[in-house]
């Protein structure tokens, strides 16, 4: 097939967006098919195949000019600033795509199929949250879209709910990728390179801060854990690191490890250093309570990692209890389980080889294959 993958996204960058569209990319290259990925020009000379440690020119790379307000520090009005980028992508993309021919138009954005929409074109869209709140466009959207992808049931759930005939729902959790972990672990290694004693429990996060993603509780919360337990955060902008710097308790100053984002390489490194991986999201909003499936998830997995997870319908989608404990979403829920997890030294070591086998199916390239499957008869 000739595949076109769409998104109004920066890449190569830091964020697991990203990341995850060029893994998409990638193994639907590998496994056999013609794939050009579309992207707005606001990386710089960062290249996506050296970035990304991908053969090179495995998949043609078009990056269309764009006025970039987002890159202009001086610029105080965000919200006029993505405005202006978007509808700088969306000329573009319009005088791109004229002539260009595809089996399949594949993004994660309605709004790019609105854009695109044409008789004769075939789309795929994979959905990551519930579809945008403007009723006029998802209702021109759904009917130009052939097949969906989505990460959870309960995404799953929600389309059905909107009309979309379960025939053309697949649902396709996000993945890992196994070369990421070949390396021989040193957990020694990265304690002194995370700066944290030996002898400590360290649970790690890794990724964004947003406030659904449910990091505030746990650092709120941190004083009350064992003297022995250090929390290592690593992600989100500076601003995000302000907020949650403000709310460790000062009994737990140094316990505490709030740290900037790393490439995914050192992130995955981390892992190594920590004793148990930490699922955070807070039922708040529908997309942490029932449409998130975090990368962090499979490499905490991939690492060996148990994890301790907020008890909400997404984090039971992949995780069971052989190798999770599983929180209610309360200061006081979060302390008494992670104090429990810490005196449960027996389960936490069964816990890591269950994991690893855990883990196993949801590869990158088995979810690739599993979505080429299901718009192959597009």
């Amino acid at each position: 097939m000739k595949i076109i993958y769409i998104e109004n996204v920066r890449i190569p960058s830091e964020r697991a967006h990203a990341y995850q569209i060029v893994q998409t990319c990638a193994w639907f290259a590998r496994l056999g098919h013609e794939v050009t990925l579309v992207n707005p020009d606001r990386a710089g000379d960062r290249d996506v195949f050296d970035v990304y440690e991908l053969e090179r020119d495995l998949f043609r790379h078009v990056r269309l000019p764009v006025v970039d307000p987002l890159s202009w520090k001086w610029f105080p009005f965000k919200k006029i600033a993505y405005a202006l980028q978007r509808f700088s992508f969306s000329l573009a993309l319009k005088k791109w795509q004229v002539n260009q021919t595809a089996d399949v138009w594949y993004t994660r954005d309605p709004a790019m199929v609105d854009i695109l929409k044409r008789s004769d074109r075939k789309f795929a869209l994979e959905l990551h949250d519930r579809p945008d709140a403007k009723p006029a466009r998802w209702n021109r959207v759904k009917l130009f879209v052939q097949k969906f992808i989505v990460i959870t049931k309960g995404l799953s759930e929600t389309l059905r709910q909107l009309d979309v005939h379960p025939a053309k729902i697949r649902v396709a959790p996000d993945g890992y990728d196994p070369k990421d972990f070949l390396y021989p672990a040193d957990h020694a290694e990265e304690r002194r390179r995370l700066e944290i004693p030996d002898e400590a429990f360290v649970a790690i996060y890794t990724g964004s801060f947003y406030p659904w993603k449910g990091v505030d509780l746990v650092v709120g919360g941190w004083n009350r854990t064992s003297e022995r337990a250090h929390l290592v955060l690593i992600g989100g902008p500076d601003a995000d690191r302000r907020r949650l710097e403000s709310l460790i308790a000062p009994a737990a100053k140094n316990r505490v490890h709030i740290l900037p984002t790393v490439d995914h390489t050192q992130a995955i490194r981390a892992l190594y250093g920590a004793d148990i991986g930490l699922l955070t999201t807070s039922d708040a909003e529908p997309i942490g309570r029932l449409y998130t499936s975090p990368l962090k998830q499979f490499e905490y997995l991939a690492a060996g990692l148990p994890v301790l997870a907020s008890d909400v319908p997404s984090s039971h989608e992949v995780l069971t209890n052989d190798v999770a404990y599983f929180y209610p979403l309360t200061e006081d829920g979060f302390v008494n389980e992670i104090n429990k997890v810490i005196l449960n030294v027996d389960w936490r070591v069964q816990a890591s080889e269950r994991a690893r086998r855990l883990v196993e199916p949801y590869t990158w390239e088995a979810r690739s294959r599993t979505i080429l499957d299901h718009i192959a008869s597009v």
